[in-house]
């Protein structure tokens, strides 16, 4: 509900319809500028009405009939320069206005708050056989804060009106719960579209208001709300059709200051009465006592029903009680009944089951003999077609045989000839490759020979027990190597093996110039001599 009007701008057209939502009191939206992203076209969003401009002045709508509209229909219009845009957007919908109005004097003088709520809407709707100009007409001169004004002016005056026809015990009855149902249901609801209905709806729960308040007295329960004198009812029967009638009378007085102007007013509320403190709790203390008498009653029938209650409780439960006896004393002949039918049920059953049985064995005989005798025909067939197959299989096979063998020893003659080929063409190549590369070979070779030569002098020279002589003559390097083993053991403490063997080459060394030639077979060798020493 809003509890004012106002008007706003927008970047963008595709805003409105979320604005207007979202916003209870907005009624007029002004676009800042055309998207540059449409040069050509602009859009109308639904549920509001349009205008649109060119150059700042307003520019109306040809419709297909050759009538011109201030109000531009929704949907893309194509085919405009970006200087005709869309300049103001009035929204369609409901608007429900809180219009309270204070300090507000009854006819016996007793100040009260009145909280009262108008529902409007902005009329221009071509589909509704409305003129579109009010549209042009509420955006150039009425607008939403002069709308605003008028609305709180013109039901101030009509509230204190009602509130000086009326006492302050009558002041409850002007208040119209059935239509703060419908003005809610409304907001979210009521379109241009359903205004005629909208008013009948509410004409006709004015209608029922008032029925309702006539037959107040005797569609209640007096035990519930408690006992009050005649005057009382009568007073609340009377101020509720008063409050209706005035209300009513309300509405058709604003539509006809504001009709003119473009603006139709839906309904007219009276939300809530608000009455000093003090009458309100001499009030609120009359209807204490009266519902406390109703209370006291209420126990008083409560507890007779539950009495009445108990003895019905207990008379059920012996009817209840009765009730089953008779039904197991029926449920026991019954079930001897079916006890009976089941017995004969069962022998039949076996009677029948022996019968299938012996139809069942002489039916698998007979069907075991016919079915030996077909296995056999079908044996006498399988070896009859083994014997065919196997005679087809061996000719074929043997054909096979002669044909593979011709074919394998011609692939095999084939296969020697180009082996043969084959052979000879290495051969040759074989020979042409030896040519060229033994010369690279016997360098190869001689190469390898010289490191191996290389390697055997950085041996020697690597060997501390090499001994060089600078003669060819055996017994002059045998002499040398003998000295050189000797002077080697002479620092060592233990005899060795190859100083041994040193003597025994200078000792033989020395007997062959002092003995003959002849005896030179029986003198000992070396190898002798140190397996002898040793």
């Amino acid at each position: 509900m809003a509890t004012s009007l106002y008007s706003d701008e927008i970047r963008s057209i595709s805003q409105a319809s979320e604005r207007f939502a979202s916003e209870r009191g907005l009624v007029l939206l002004r676009p800042r500028h055309r998207p540059l992203r449409s040069p050509f076209h602009f859009a109308v969003p639904s549920g509001c009405y349009a205008l649109v401009s060119r150059h700042g002045a307003d520019k109306e709508y040809v419709r297909s009939d050759g009538t011109r509209s201030i109000v531009w229909p929704p949907g893309l219009h194509f085919g405009y320069p970006p200087w005709v845009r869309v300049s103001h957007l009035v929204t369609m919908q409901t608007i429900v206005l809180d219009l309270p109005v204070k300090a507000c004097k009854t006819k016996d003088n007793v100040t009260v708050n009145i909280d009262v709520a108008l529902a409007f809407r902005i009329m221009g709707d071509h589909e509704a056989g409305e003129d579109p100009d009010f549209v042009r007409k509420f955006v150039q001169e009425v607008k939403p804060r002069g709308l605003e004004q008028q609305l709180r002016d013109a039901q101030d005056e009509a509230v204190r009106g009602l509130a000086r026809s009326l006492t302050h015990t009558e002041i409850y009855g002007i208040r119209s719960g059935e239509h703060t149902r419908f003005i809610r249901s409304a907001l979210g609801s009521v379109t241009a579209s359903s205004v005629g209905h909208v008013e009948s709806s509410h004409d006709d729960m004015q209608r029922d208001m008032v029925a309702e308040a006539t037959t107040l007295p005797e569609r209640r329960n007096e035990t519930l709300v408690g006992e009050s004198d005649d005057q009382d009812r009568n007073a609340a029967k009377n101020a509720i059709a008063k409050g209706a009638d005035v209300t009513e009378y309300m509405k058709q007085r604003l539509n006809r200051q504001f009709m003119p102007q473009g603006v139709q007013i839906l309904s007219i509320m009276i939300q809530s009465c608000t009455l000093p403190k003090e009458i309100e709790t001499q009030m609120e203390e009359k209807t204490m006592v009266i519902s406390k008498n109703a209370q006291q009653r209420m126990f008083h029938q409560n507890n007779m029903q539950n009495t009445r209650m108990e003895e019905e409780i207990v008379t059920l439960r012996q009817t209840f009680e009765e009730l089953r006896h008779q039904e197991e004393s029926a449920g026991s002949e019954q079930i001897n009944e079916e006890k009976v039918k089941l017995n004969d049920a069962v022998a039949d059953a076996k009677k029948s089951e022996a019968t299938i049985i012996q139809e069942g064995i002489a039916r698998a005989d007979k069907l075991r003999a016919e079915s030996d005798l077909e296995v056999q025909r079908i044996i006498s067939r399988k070896d009859q077609t083994i014997a065919t197959m196997k005679a087809e299989s061996h000719r074929e096979a043997a054909k096979l045989h002669a044909k593979t063998k011709l074919e394998v020893e011609r692939k095999i003659a084939e296969a020697s000839v180009i082996a043969a080929k084959n052979r000879a063409q290495a051969s040759r190549l074989l020979a042409r490759a030896e040519g060229i590369t033994a010369p690279m070979l016997a360098q190869k070779n001689e190469h390898i020979t010289k490191l191996k030569q290389l390697d055997v002098y950085r041996n020697l020279a690597n060997n501390d027990n090499l001994v060089l002589c600078d003669t060819n003559d055996s017994d002059a390097n045998v002499i040398v190597i003998a000295d050189s083993i000797l002077a080697d053991s002479a620092s060592s403490k233990h005899l060795s093996r190859s100083s041994v063997i040193a003597e025994l080459s200078l000792l033989n060394r020395l007997s062959k110039d002092m003995f003959d030639t002849n005896y030179s077979n029986s003198t000992p060798t070396v190898n002798e001599a140190v397996n002898g020493y040793s």
